[in-house]
């Protein structure tokens, strides 16, 4: 089907590089930006991924991210980043794909924009991902890099740094974006639960009733916290890392799941937790293979007040009136060593709209609950004792965790690793 004339003027005037794309993926048109772009003037006929790759197999038989074949699914715009390996280095081509539709709904072409970068800048969850920082901009350049492969992931980093998101993030940037992102917390996962809900478990009968690993696979599993599980957890995992397939409890049968494993840890030396019998060896030498940092909140000063912007808009105000942080009141928060990082963030703003009696936020609303520093205060107390801790500064363990915003599990969690890790140093 050709393309006519005034469509051809229509993306010709487009400041952006264009293609037209049937659905067989041969290009109808390439307009001026993209021919300027990329020197390419005979386009008529051939493939999509021959002019922007170099491929002569669609992307998704590469391992790429196709979002045309996502947008045909979904019939709405999917947008993709794709590392590409280039003479003296690589690049990072922004993809989105828009289906065109005939009367009857079916999409006729799809028009797709290429961007071609030299950084993962672009690369940003739909949520938005602030990242101005050094730091996070290394975290989001290594998911950059692991993205279009399917090896497993460990997201490294302190309690309450975000480890879910950057995990949701890498999800969305791979092939697997259209199917499911799963999440378990690894803290809560029992052996009778692990097998039940995740592997599945023949009934009285021996029907089989599937788990969420067998009966929905593709996307991405996400185990946070996984060195809370316990060795045998730990062992049907390696299974599915190693093997694709899971064993139904009761069943001699295996079944192939199609699960990409994305793990995080805020241990903070997981190497260590195999010496002390906690973290089986085999397990970890799969893990470790792609190891992912995520920043804690302290080493990225430069984010704090877009952060707390992000914070404040998503904050219920009964007046409906918009909540902003003054000049001094952020001069507070990028002076605080936020020991809790981002989730004790989200607590002292939440505190300080509570406490605001205008729509701004000044130091006067800022003060922390525990007094001081905060958390930060509280670190030495914490190692003083493990198990034995009932009370800091007069509060009991339930009180302190609900000051501190966390559940008092967490604060359990957090006590016993310390006592394992040996470290001075709270995460």
């Amino acid at each position: 089907m050709a393309v006519n004339t005034a469509l051809q003027g229509i993306l010709d005037a487009l400041g952006e590089p264009r293609l037209l794309i049937r659905p067989d993926y041969s290009v109808a048109y390439a307009n001026r930006a993209f021919r300027r772009r990329f020197g390419i003037e005979d386009f008529e006929g051939r493939r999509c991924h021959e002019l922007v790759f170099h491929e002569f197999r669609p992307c998704s038989a590469c391992g790429r991210i196709c979002p045309m074949e996502r947008a045909g699914l979904s019939g709405q715009p999917e947008r993709t980043i794709e590392r590409d390996f280039v003479p003296g280095g690589e690049r990072f081509v922004e993809l989105e794909a828009v289906p065109v539709p005939a009367p009857d709904g079916a999409a006729v072409y799809f028009m797709e924009q290429v961007l071609v970068r030299d950084d993962p800048q672009s690369v940003r969850e739909r949520e938005g991902i602030v990242m101005h920082s050094a730091a996070v901009q290394q975290t989001v350049a290594a998911i950059g890099r692991v993205a279009a492969s399917d090896v497993p992931v460990l997201f490294c980093g302190p309690s309450g740094s975000g480890k879910s998101r950057y995990a949701r993030l890498l999800h969305e940037n791979s092939r697997r974006a259209v199917h499911a992102f799963i999440k378990i917390d690894c803290t809560t996962l029992n052996d009778e639960r692990f097998e039940n809900e995740l592997l599945g478990r023949l009934n009285t009968v021996g029907s089989s009733r599937t788990g969420g690993l067998s009966a929905s696979s593709g996307g991405t599993l996400y185990f946070d916290e996984v060195t809370a599980l316990s060795m045998g957890m730990q062992r049907r995992l390696l299974t599915l890392l190693e093997t694709g397939f899971v064993r139904e409890a009761g069943s001699e049968h295996s079944v192939a799941v199609g699960w990409r494993v994305v793990c995080a840890t805020s241990a903070l030396n997981p190497a260590a937790l195999v010496g002390a019998g906690q973290l089986r060896a085999d397990l970890w030498l799969r893990l470790c293979v792609a190891r992912i940092r995520v920043p804690a909140l302290a080493e990225r000063i430069e984010d704090i007040e877009e952060l707390a912007q992000l914070i404040l808009k998503r904050l219920p105000r009964a007046e409906r009136t918009a909540l902003k942080l003054s000049p001094e009141g952020l001069m507070v928060l990028r002076r605080r060593p936020w020991a809790g990082n981002i989730r004790e963030l989200e607590s002292v703003l939440e505190r300080a709209s509570l406490l605001s009696d205008s729509g701004e936020i000044g130091p006067d609303s800022l003060d922390d609950p525990l007094g001081g520093n905060g958390l930060q205060d509280v670190m030495p107390k914490w190692g003083e004792t493990t198990d034995s801790v009932v009370s800091v500064d007069g509060k009991t363990r339930r009180e302190l965790a609900r000051a501190l915003g966390i559940s008092e599990r967490t604060l359990y969690r957090r006590l016993r690793e310390r006592r394992d890790s040996g470290n001075g140093e709270l995460l």
